[in-house]
C-alpha cells in the first residue's frame, strides 16, 4: 500500500522581510516536503507583512523598531492558531527575545537552526562565513551560534560587507540579482577569507543557489535549513 504522508503540524510563517525571501521559504516547503498529493502537504498559514518597520533602519539610525508589528504578526498566527511559527529573515532574529515574551507558541530561530544543521554537512572545527545584512554582519548574530556547535566564525572587511548588501538589495527591489556579479564575488572572497563553507545569511540569497556548481566552496542556505526542519518537524511522527 502506497504510504500516505499526513503532516502533524500546523506552521505559521511570519513573512515579508522581505517578501521574495518569504516566496522562496514556501517554495522550499513544498519541494523538500515527501508529500505526493495536494492533501499530504503541510498546513501553512503565512502572514506576508511588509510593513514591519525595517530592521537594518531601526538598527543603524534608531527608526521605529519592527518588535510591536512582528508580536502583533505573531499575535495573529497564534489566535488562527499554529503549533510553531517560522521566520525567514536573519536579521528579524536580532529583535526576537522580546516577540518570544510575549509569544506563547514556538518561534523558531532560523540562525541556531542554520547553525545546528550544519553539523549533518561538516565536521566541528571547519571555518564558516556568513554573507547577510548589516545587523547579522555588525552582531555577529552567527557566531555565538558556530562556536557552540564547534565550528570557527569567519569575519571580513566593511568594503566586501557594502558589496553583499548591495546584492541583498538587487534581489529585494528586484526579486532577481545578477548572478555572475555574485559568483565572481564569491570566489574573490574565498580566495581572500579561505572559508570551508559560506552560510548565506539572509533569506534573500535563496534566488542565488543556482551558483553552488561553480563557486569553490560550500553554499549552506539558511532559507533552505529553516524550511528542511520545518518539514522534519512536521512529518516526524510518520517516520517514527
Amino acid at each position: 500500500m502506497e504510504q500516505l504522508y499526513k503532516p502533524n503540524l500546523t506552521v505559521g510563517v511570519l513573512g515579508g522581510m522581505g517578501p521574495y525571501a518569504t516566496l522562496a521559504f514556501f517554495e522550499k516547503i513544498l519541494h523538500l516536503s515527501p508529500a505526493k498529493k495536494d492533501w499530504e502537504h503541510l498546513h501553512l498559514i503565512i502572514d506576508n507583512n511588509p510593513h514591519i518597520p525595517s530592521r537594518s533602519r531601526a538598527y543603524l539610525y534608531k527608526e521605529e523598531s519592527p518588535v510591536k508589528s512582528m508580536i502583533e504578526s505573531c499575535k495573529k498566527l497564534e489566535n488562527y492558531p499554529v503549533d510553531i511559527i517560522a521566520i525567514p529573515c536573519n536579521s528579524a532574529m536580532h529583535f526576537l527575545n522580546p516577540v518570544k515574551e510575549k509569544i506563547n507558541v514556538p518561534i523558531l530561530n532560523i540562525i541556531e537552526i542554520t547553525s545546528k544543521q550544519l553539523k549533518k554537512k561538516l565536521n566541528p572545527g571547519k571555518k564558516i562565513a556568513v554573507l547577510g545584512g548589516i545587523i547579522t554582519y555588525s552582531e555577529k548574530l552567527y557566531k555565538p551560534f558556530l562556536e557552540k556547535e564547534g565550528f570557527i566564525f569567519v569575519d571580513h572587511e566593511e568594503v566586501d560587507q557594502s558589496l553583499i548588501v548591495s546584492h541583498i538589495e538587487d534581489i529585494k527591489k528586484n526579486g532577481i540579482a545578477n548572478i555572475s556579479d555574485f559568483k565572481n564575488f564569491i570566489n574573490k572572497y574565498i580566495l581572500i577569507y579561505q572559508p570551508d563553507a559560506i552560510i548565506l545569511g539572509c533569506t534573500e540569497f535563496s534566488y542565488l543557489l543556482d551558483v553552488s556548481d561553480s563557486v569553490n566552496s560550500i553554499l549552506i542556505d539558511s532559507n533552505t535549513e529553516l524550511a528542511s526542519y520545518v518539514v522534519g518537524l512536521a512529518y516526524k511522527k510518520n517516520d517514527d
